[in-house]
């Protein structure tokens, strides 16, 4: 049996386990002798197939150590793909910086900075910092189409797309079977027309102790930490549900979305995954967004053959949880439960985002003064828009996309 086969092997004896179960908690009442003798057989049975596992992987292990070169390549480091060095405007840390903002800079090295009628550009070495991807805690911009900021930074960026609809998948455009000399008849034009993404000005509040600011050798990581965090958690957010005007346009605005009726009035069901699984465009990088107040609701999600279908992941491999064999995200940044969009399966591929100046800095002493606090906002600049503008209609005359909301 090979890897496919042997995994295959344990969930169908789990299945079996899980009935087992299943059975003699409905009846509320332990295991009968006949049914502990069975579910012992079967965990026997899958902990031989583990081990199997264990077998081929050491293999496969013993197998890459004596493929691998006997001397490691070592990379020059005169060669271009050594990292970039950014400047760091002579200060130490992002700590030292923020501290010279509020309180002044002696050495002279703030004057030097770019700055805005927003505030003081932060040095390109804690500004990539602050402005980088978080494939933890951010949902959005780890899985999309990203366009980095150009030159001016915050002009528009146009891009063309396939207007899609009722001409299908591919704007219009087919290929048509030609015998020898046969005349192509009937052709029709492609309708490509323009998409065009403006950096738009996002802000984030960050709050930071006087003291905390003062001791900024040891609290440089912290300040960077905390900026950060804002920023993501601001963009994230309309990524996901912006309105266009003045920000990004989420995907759960986008024009191309399809959306599917729920089963029932307030929870998601089993029926109500597979209706939107159903009218899914590329599955390959699918992802759930789902509220979290709706964990109870998934975690004990059952198909139609009454087997759980949740699949709970492991944060110290890196596995996500799945439903139906694709990720979820759970997040509170998206419709509240029993509301349209409190469920969204997305294919972020299909969502473009573009970055502008920044990030500034500026602060305030007086809203929290009272507090021994200063009130920092960070500034930048960035957009974001589904590429799909409309439903994709299929051959046999189903639409589908890449964007598909629980109504």
């Amino acid at each position: 049996m090979n890897k496919e086969q042997i995994l295959a092997a344990i969930k169908a004896a789990m299945a079996k386990q899980q009935q087992i179960f299943d059975t003699a908690t409905k009846e509320n009442r332990g295991f009968t002798d006949a049914e502990k003798t069975s579910f012992n057989d079967i965990q026997k049975e899958i902990d031989g197939y583990k081990a199997q596992l264990e077998a081929i992987e050491q293999l496969e292990a013993n197998n890459s150590f004596m493929n691998a070169p006997a001397t490691p390549k070592v990379v020059p480091t005169t060669m271009e793909t050594q990292d970039e060095v950014l400047d760091d405007g002579g200060f130490k840390n992002l700590g030292e910086f923020m501290f010279c903002v509020k309180n002044g800079d002696k050495k002279g090295r703030i004057m030097a900075l770019s700055t805005s009628d927003v505030g003081i550009m932060i040095p390109p070495k804690f500004g990539q910092n602050i402005l980088m991807l978080d494939g933890e805690q951010e949902i959005v911009m780890p899985r999309a189409t990203n366009i980095p900021a150009g030159d001016p930074p915050d002009s528009p960026f146009t891009i063309p797309y396939l207007s899609q609809g009722a001409d299908g998948a591919l704007g219009g455009m087919a290929l048509t079977w030609t015998a020898e000399g046969k005349t192509i008849s009937d052709v029709k034009e492609p309708n490509i027309k323009d998409l065009t993404l403006t950096p738009q000005e996002v802000s984030g509040l960050a709050t930071i102790n006087n003291k905390t600011l003062a001791n900024w050798a040891a609290a440089g990581t912290l300040v960077e930490t905390i900026m950060r965090q804002a920023y993501v958690n601001g963009r994230d957010s309309k990524f996901i549900k912006g309105s266009g005007a003045g920000c990004p346009l989420g995907v759960l605005n986008a024009p191309g979305a399809i959306k599917i009726k729920r089963n029932t009035s307030t929870t998601f069901k089993y029926a109500d995954a597979v209706a939107m699984m159903a009218r899914f465009y590329d599955l390959s990088s699918a992802v759930w967004i789902i509220n979290q107040n709706l964990m109870p609701d998934v975690m004990t999600m059952k198909d139609e053959a009454n087997q759980y279908i949740f699949i709970a992941g492991d944060a110290t491999k890196g596995t996500p949880p799945t439903l139906l064999g694709i990720p979820i995200k759970w997040t509170f940044k998206n419709s509240a439960k029993g509301s349209e969009g409190d469920v969204a399966l997305i294919n972020f591929s299909y969502y473009l985002t573009k970055a502008g100046s920044g990030p500034f800095v500026a602060i305030s002493e007086h809203v929290n003064f009272k507090s021994n606090q200063t009130v920092f906002k960070i500034v930048a600049n960035i957009d974001g828009q589904p590429w799909v503008k409309d439903p994709l209609a299929m051959e046999d005359g189903t639409t589908v996309s890449p964007y598909v909301i629980l109504q």
